[in-house]
């Protein structure tokens, strides 16, 4: 069922796309609704490649609920280890660990390109650790 969907955060992934990145360019277009949880699929009218609202995300491709995955995953420092997720949870300690794996490498993708060219210098690299650690001390 198509709702009323903001599609104006969505850009198109297509590196070779004219309008790669850019939001809120009314190029991409709700194309169709697919599969058991109506997952989206998006078109970009400017060079016709179509994408899955989970692209770029640790979801893209995964069977299970988003939300038992943030949950599981959230769950791992609370009981200590990936055993004990599993048994707490019911899921399989290959599929934690593969959930796990995707979610550090689209942190890691994440935080190199916020962190990418900030242009520091030192005195402000050295107040940055001074405030973590005084925050870590209370």
């Amino acid at each position: 069922m198509y709702l009323n969907i903001d599609v104006s955060e969505y850009w198109c992934p297509n590196e070779g796309c004219s309008d790669y990145g850019k939001r809120g360019k009314g190029n991409v277009v709700l194309k169709e609704e697919y599969g058991k949880k109506e997952q989206r699929l998006f078109k970009c009218k400017t060079c016709g490649h179509c994408f899955s609202e989970t692209r770029g995300t640790i979801f893209f491709n995964l069977v299970t609920p988003k939300e038992e995955v943030l949950r599981t995953l959230a769950m791992i420092p609370e009981k200590g280890s990936i055993r004990g997720t599993a048994r707490a949870t019911g899921h399989d300690k290959s599929a934690i660990c593969r959930w796990l794996k995707i979610a550090g490498e689209h942190s890691k993708e994440v935080t190199e390109y916020f962190l990418n060219d900030l242009q520091l210098t030192r005195v402000q690299v050295d107040e940055i650790w001074s405030y973590i650690k005084k925050r870590r001390r209370t």
